[in-house]
């Protein structure tokens, strides 16, 4: 009798062994689990926005008059936006120029998106340029590319979506010994702040919208391409 009762007293201990080793592995090693998935989403996604990027140089500058690339929303979302537009001045003379859009990644609380060239992310309130933009200031030069998108469409979920870029146009203006004001509009505004300082602009922040100053020899390069989802 008194081992039937030791037998089932050691069953019982085994299995709550069993059962505190699945708690502590679900508790503690699940997490880190996710969260590991979720840094290889992340870093999977912003290799492929850098790439969108590439493709986008390249069709912008008619090097590839069209081109199409597969894009994994990895469970959030990829459309053409036109939340972010950007404004030029020369001498407070306004250069007109179509509204600039954007192609912008959305998960969560995670926005990544392609402003003028650069490639900038966001996470709750921090934000942080992945790729600078084509906007240099050097001595008495100042160089502005302007990447106009237009087009339409937003995919998401986990499957592959196909994003088709085509060239349009581009123009190009010089400007000698002129003052210039940039006024941008953006998801990014602390990024977009730091970035132009590092580049030796004056710069003011109020909301979402940054202005720059700079004086000098300028180069405005405005390329047009139009963007399509699907």
């Amino acid at each position: 009798m008194e081992k039937g009762v030791s037998e089932v007293l050691g069953n019982l201990l085994i299995l709550i062994i069993i059962a505190i080793s699945i708690s502590a592995i679900l508790s503690y090693c699940y997490p880190l689990i996710m969260a590991g998935q979720e840094n290889v989403k992340e870093r999977n996604v912003i290799s492929a926005m850098v790439f969108a990027k590439e493709k986008l140089d390249l069709v912008a500058s008619d090097i590839a008059p069209s081109t199409s690339l597969r894009f994994p929303p990895s469970g959030g979302s990829i459309s053409v936006t036109h939340d972010f537009s950007v404004q030029i001045y020369i001498n407070n003379t306004p250069l007109t120029i179509p509204d600039s859009g954007e192609i912008a990644y959305m998960s969560g609380n995670r926005v990544i998106a392609i402003e003028m060239g650069g490639v900038w992310e966001k996470e709750g309130v921090r934000e942080w340029m992945v790729y600078p933009p084509e906007i240099v200031k050097s001595g008495n030069s100042v160089s502005v590319d302007v990447t106009v998108i237009s087009g339409e469409g937003s995919a998401g979920g986990y499957g592959i979506t196909t994003v088709f870029m085509k060239y349009l146009y581009e123009k190009t203006y010089i400007y000698q010994n002129s003052n210039l004001k940039l006024v941008i509009k953006t998801e990014f505004p602390s990024a977009w702040k730091k970035y132009f300082e590092s580049q030796g602009f004056s710069v003011s922040v109020n909301g979402n919208t940054v202005t720059a100053y700079a004086k000098g020899n300028v180069t405005i390069s405005v390329h047009a391409v139009k963007v399509d989802i699907f």
